[in-house]
C-alpha cells in the first residue's frame, strides 16, 4: 500500500540521527575519562586537572554562539555541521596520538591542541543538528512527525552518551597496550573512529537533505539593536526614566523587535544566578570523579572504575523523569506547590546544594583514610622493630618510647627547619628471643628533612649486634590510579647467599621480581614503590643456594601503600611482615549514590524546568537568543569553578564542597527574590519545536 507523504519520515532524518548517536558517544566517552587521563597520565595535579577540564567544558558552551551565527547568517546549517565536524575529528585524532607513548611528540601539546579542537568542533555543531533535522520536515503537514522526531532525537542523544560513558572507561581500563595495563589510546581512539563514521554518515545523507539558504541572524539583530539603544541612550541622557532604555532604538528598529527584546531581557535577567548551579553540576566530571578514585570500587566482585560513576547521573535522570512527570509533579500540583518552572528551578538549586553537602560529609570520612604528610617546618620518623624482642628508644620527642617486636612507631610532626639531625638511643635486652646480642645498645642518627617521612628498620648485623638501617625517603601518598603500592626492604646479614630474589605473583599470573645484590657485609636493600593490581599475591624469597628461603601469601587492596620488610640471618628468613603505611580505600564507591541522586533530582527540577521556562517565555523569533544565554550561563559556571580552584582557598576538599553548598543556597535566595517580581507572559509556542514537553528535552543536559 502506498504511504501518504504526511505519514512518511524523510529519509535524511535517519542519517542525522545516526550521526548524532556517534557524535554523542564520542564526546561523552572522551569527557568521562578526561579528568583521570589528565591526572594519571599527563601527571597534572588534581587542581590543575580540574581547571583544564572546566576550561574545556567552558569553551564547549561558548562556541555555540559562533556556530549559530555561522549557520544562520553565513554558511548554512549543513556546511556549518560539516566543517565543524572535520575540526572535531582532527581533535579526536590528536587526542589519540597524544595517548600513544611511542610517538616522539609531546603528549601534553597534542592533548592540549586536541582538546581545543574538540571543544570548538562540538560547540560549533551543537546549535545546528537539531534545527537541521527539523528543516527536513514540511510544515504544517508533518507537524506530528516533527514532534516525534525531536523525541527520537533526544532519546538518541541520551543513548549515545549513556553507552559512551559506560564503554569508554571499560576500554581504557581493561585493555592493555604499549606495556601499560591501561589503554588511553584506545579510550580516545574508539571515539575518534566513531567520529569518522559520524562524518561519513552525515555526508552520505546529502542527496536527501533539504538545505535552506542562510538569512539574517536574529542574534546579530539582537546585538546590534542593543548596542544602538545603549549608545543612543548614553548620548541623549536619561531624559525620561519611565521609558524602557530600548525605546531609544525605535527610530531604526521595528516596534515588534523592541517588544520581543524587552521580554527576552526579562528572561535573561533571571539567568544571572544560574552559573552557580552549573558550577556545581559540572563538577561530576572533575572533583566527584577524583573523589571516586579514593574509594573502593569493588561491588559484588565487579570492579567499578572511578570515571564510570559519571554514568549514574544520566541513568538516574532516565528513571526519575517519568516518575516526576506521572507522580511527583501532579501530586505537588494538587498541593499548589512548585506550580511553575521558576519554583521548580529554585527547589532544584537547593537539591544541588544538598548534593554538595553530602559530598562534603563523604569527603570528611574519606580524609580519615588519607595519609598524613608532615606540615611545613616539620618532619616524621617511622621506626620498625624487626628484632624478636621489644626495644626502648630514648628520643628527644617524647622521652622513652617502647616498640614491641614487629611493632612500628611513628614520631609525627617533629620540628625540622629544612634539615635537622636527631640522635636516638636504641636499646634491646642482651638476650633477645633466642639470640644473644654482642651489642644491645645503638646510637641512631637521623637526618630529618622538612615535610618528609624517614623510615628506620631496627635489625641485627653479621656480628649479632643491634643495627639500624635507614631506608630511602619516600612519600606514602596513594597512587593516582588507585592501585596498591608496595616496596620491598630486605635486611641481609649472610655473606653466603647470592642472587637473592623476592618475587610476587598474583592469581592472574602477573609476576614482579625484585633482585637483592650480593655483598660481603650487612646492608639494607630497598626498592622503589611499585604499583600492582589489587589481589592476593604469593611471595617467594629465593637464592642461588636455596631455591625457596621463604614463601607466604598476602593481599593488596586498592589505595593501600605497603612496605614488605624482610630480615635474613644465617641463611634463614627470620623476619617477614607486610606493613600498611597508608590505609587502603575502605569506603565503598556506592556511598557516592546519595549525592548523585540529589544532583539528578536537581537537574530535573532546575535544568529541564529552566529550558521549559526559556522556550515558553521567549518570543518565537528570540528562542535562539534565550538558548544562547542558557549556554553562556553554563560557560560562566565552569569559569567560576576555575576561579575557586585557582584561588586554592582550602587545604581540605571537604571545605570547598561546603563552600559551594552555602553559595548555592545564597544564590537560590537571590533567585527566589528575583523570580517573585517576574510577570509570566502568554506566548504562542513555536510550532517547529515543542520544547514545552519535558520528555522531549535532552536528559543529559550538560552534554554539549
Amino acid at each position: 500500500m502506498k504511504m501518504n507523504f504526511e505519514s512518511s519520515y524523510p529519509t535524511a532524518v535517519f542519517c542525522i540521527i545516526a550521526t548524532e548517536f556517534c557524535e554523542r558517544f564520542s564526546f561523552c566517552g572522551l569527557r568521562t575519562i578526561l579528568s583521570i587521563y589528565l591526572r594519571n597520565e599527563l601527571l597534572f595535579s588534581e587542581n590543575c586537572s580540574t581547571v583544564i577540564y572546566h576550561v574545556f567544558i567552558m569553551v564547549c558552551y561558548i562556541v555555540p554562539l559562533a556556530g549559530a551565527v555561522c549557520a544562520d547568517s553565513i554558511l548554512g546549517r549543513y556546511s556549518t555541521i560539516l566543517y565543524f565536524s572535520v575540526v572535531y575529528l582532527i581533535g579526536n585524532i590528536l587526542m589519540c596520538m597524544g595517548a600513544v607513548p611511542l610517538l616522539d611528540i609531546s603528549s601534553i601539546t597534542l592533548s592540549a591542541v586536541g582538546l581545543f579542537l574538540i571543544s570548538v568542533g562540538t560547540g560549533g555543531i551543537k546549535p545546528c543538528v537539531a534545527a537541521f533535522g527539523g528543516d527536513q520536515f514540511r510544515l504544517p503537514d508533518q507537524k506530528d512527525l516533527l514532534q516525534h522526531f525531536f523525541s527520537l532525537f533526544y532519546f538518541t542523544i541520551n543513548l549515545g552518551g549513556f553507552v559512551g560513558m559506560i564503554l569508554t572507561p571499560i576500554l581504557r581500563k581493561w585493555v592493555s597496550c604499549f606495556g601499560d595495563d591501561t589503554c588511553y589510546a584506545l579510550g580516545f581512539g574508539f571515539p575518534a573512529a566513531l567520529m569518522v563514521l559520524s562524518l561519513l554518515l552525515f555526508i552520505l545523507g546529502k542527496p536527501w537533505y533539504r538545505l535552506k539558504t542562510p538569512k539574517e541572524n536574529i542574534m546579530l539583530q539582537f546585538f546590534n539593536c542593543t548596542m544602538y539603544a545603549l549608545a543612543k541612550r548614553c548620548k541623549s541622557g536619561n531624559k525620561n526614566p519611565t521609558k524602557h532604555w530600548l525605546h531609544a532604538a525605535r527610530d531604526k528598529y521595528s516596534a515588534k523587535l523592541i517588544r520581543d527584546m524587552k521580554i527576552v531581557f526579562a528572561v535573561l535577567f533571571l539567568y544571572v544566578p544560574l552559573p552557580i548551579f552549573w558550577s556545581l553540576f559540572d563538577q561530576q566530571g572533575s572533583r566527584w570523579t577524583f573523589q571516586a578514585s579514593h574509594m573502593d570500587g569493588n561491588v559484588l566482585g565487579i570492579q567499578i572504575v572511578p570515571d564510570q560513576m559519571q554514568v549514574v547521573n544520566p541513568a538516574m535522570v532516565l528513571i526519575l523523569i517519568p516518575i516526576f512527570d506521572k507522580v511527583v509533579n501532579p501530586w505537588f500540583a494538587k498541593l499548589h506547590v512548585m506550580e511553575n518552572a521558576l519554583h521548580r528551578m529554585a527547589i532544584g538549586g537547593l537539591f544541588a546544594s544538598a548534593a554538595f553537602l553530602s559530598a562534603g560529609v563523604l569527603e570528611l570520612v574519606l580524609e580519615t583514610t588519607y595519609p598524613k604528610q608532615p606540615e611545613e617546618k616539620h618532619a616524621s620518623i617511622n621506626i620498625i622493630n624487626t628484632l624478636p624482642c621489644g626495644v626502648k628508644v630514648d628520643n628527644p620527642f617524647n622521652g622513652v618510647q617502647r616498640i614491641e617486636s614487629s611493632g612500628v612507631h611513628k614520631f609525627e610532626n617533629i620540628l625540622c627547619d629544612n634539615f635537622t639531625k636527631y640522635t636516638l638511643l636504641v636499646e634491646a635486652s642482651e638476650t633477645c628471643g633466642t639470640i644473644y646480642l654482642g651489642r644491645h645498645r645503638h646510637n641512631l642518627e637521623v637526618a630529618a628533612l622538612e615535610m618528609q617521612t624517614d623510615t628506620v628498620l631496627i635489625g641485627i648485623n653479621v656480628e649479632n649486634k643491634v643495627q639500624s638501617f635507614i631506608t630511602d625517603p619516600v612519600d606514602y601518598q596513594k597512587s593516582l590510579s588507585g592501585k596498591p603500592r608496595i616496596r620491598v626492604a630486605y635486611i641481609k646479614s649472610s655473606i653466603l647467599l647470592h642472587d637473592i630474589t623476592v618475587s610476587l605473583r598474583n592469581q592472574a599470573g602477573l609476576k614482579d621480581v625484585y633482585f637483592v645484590h650480593s655483598s660481603n657485609s650487612s646492608f639494607l636493600a630497598d626498592s622503589a614503590y611499585m604499583e600492582l593490581p589489587q589481589g592476593v599475591y604469593d611471595c617467594v624469597v629465593a637464592s642461588k643456594e636455596i631455591p625457596i628461603l621463604h614463601a607466604e601469601s598476602f593481599g593488596l587492596d586498592l589505595g593501600g601503600v605497603y612496605s614488605l620488610v624482610i630480615r635474613e640471618r644465617n641463611m634463614k628468613i627470620e623476619f617477614f611482615k607486610l606493613y600498611i603505611m597508608s590505609a587502603p580505600n575502605t569506603i565503598n564507591i556506592l556511598w557516592l549514590l546519595p549525592q548523585y541522586f540529589l544532583i539528578s533530582v536537581a537537574e530535573i527540577l532546575f535544568g529541564v524546568s529552566g529550558l521549559e521556562f526559556s522556550f515558553t517565555q521567549a518570543p518565537k523569533s528570540m528562542k535562539t537568543v534565550t538558548i544562547a544565554g542558557w549556554y553562556l550561563s553554563v560557560a560562566v559556571g565552569n569559569f567560576l569553578v576555575i576561579l575557586i580552584t585557582q584561588a586554592n582557598l582550602f587545604k581540605s576538599q571537604a571545605q570547598e564542597f561546603f563552600l559551594f553548598a552555602v553559595v548555592m543556597v545564597a544564590d537560590m535566595m537571590i533567585f527566589i527574590e528575583m523570580a517573585s517580581h517576574y510577570r509570566f507572559v502568554q506566548l504562542e509556542a513555536d510550532s517547529s519545536v515543542n520544547f514545552g514537553n519535558q520528555e522531549q528535552l535532552p536528559l543529559i543536559s550538560n552534554a554539549p
